[in-house]
């Protein structure tokens, strides 16, 4: 027996309707998976050209960051030149890539920066091949919350003296000792050379 057209016009429409509730509910599973996301830090185009300088952190030492206060981060997973920072990855950790129009990154008492192609065409900064990120869980200036481990692997702050070594605490506002390396949030600690901390000359310290 034929459907009449106006229940046809209901039924069409309640399926619109649910198939736009899926889609709501997409995002919203996506938000609650990944919080950090709904505050993710701007894109490069919009920071302005990407500049690197050296800091002196009271916790953490030496350590490279951008001209805005954002510490920079690598990931020990990538290979000199060569980033396997990508899809979800990126988008907790941002490469720092070069602003639009943009031909080399911009180095404050810093040398031996460079450049990779990404899969999307846009250039990320590299320092001594290693390529640099933020971290989304920076919420201010100067802070370095990035020094962990999570699902895609190890982050570090980078110091310019030994770009490859494993921050060592300085110290910390809770009373850590000196020369306490930092919590693994997997439950296993990284091997690998200790960050003397040693502070590069006209380096801003915070």
């Amino acid at each position: 027996m034929p459907t009449h057209p106006t229940i046809l016009r209901h039924r069409v429409r309640r399926a619109a309707a649910v198939a736009a509730g899926v889609a709501t509910l997409g995002a919203a599973s996506l938000l609650t998976s990944f919080p950090a996301m709904a505050s993710a830090k701007p894109a490069a185009a919009s920071m302005g050209p990407a500049t690197i300088m050296v800091v002196h952190n009271k916790t953490w030492g030496s350590l490279l960051a951008l001209s805005n206060g954002d510490t920079v981060y690598r990931f020990t997973l990538d290979t000199k030149d060569h980033s396997k920072c990508t899809g979800k990855c990126a988008q907790i950790w941002p490469p720092v890539e070069l602003a639009a129009g943009q031909k080399h990154p911009i180095g404050k008492g810093v040398s031996h920066l460079g450049t990779i192609k990404r899969a999307g065409g846009a250039k990320q900064v590299t320092y001594k091949g290693i390529p640099l990120y933020r971290f989304i869980g920076d919420k201010a200036p100067h802070q370095v919350h990035g020094n962990i481990k999570d699902a895609f692997g190890q982050w570090w702050s980078v110091n310019p003296a030994n770009p490859t070594a494993i921050p060592t605490m300085l110290h910390s506002a809770a009373g850590a000792s000196a020369g306490k390396q930092p919590t693994d949030t997997s439950g296993s600690n990284s091997s690998g050379n200790s960050n003397s901390g040693s502070s590069s000359s006209g380096g801003a310290a915070f």
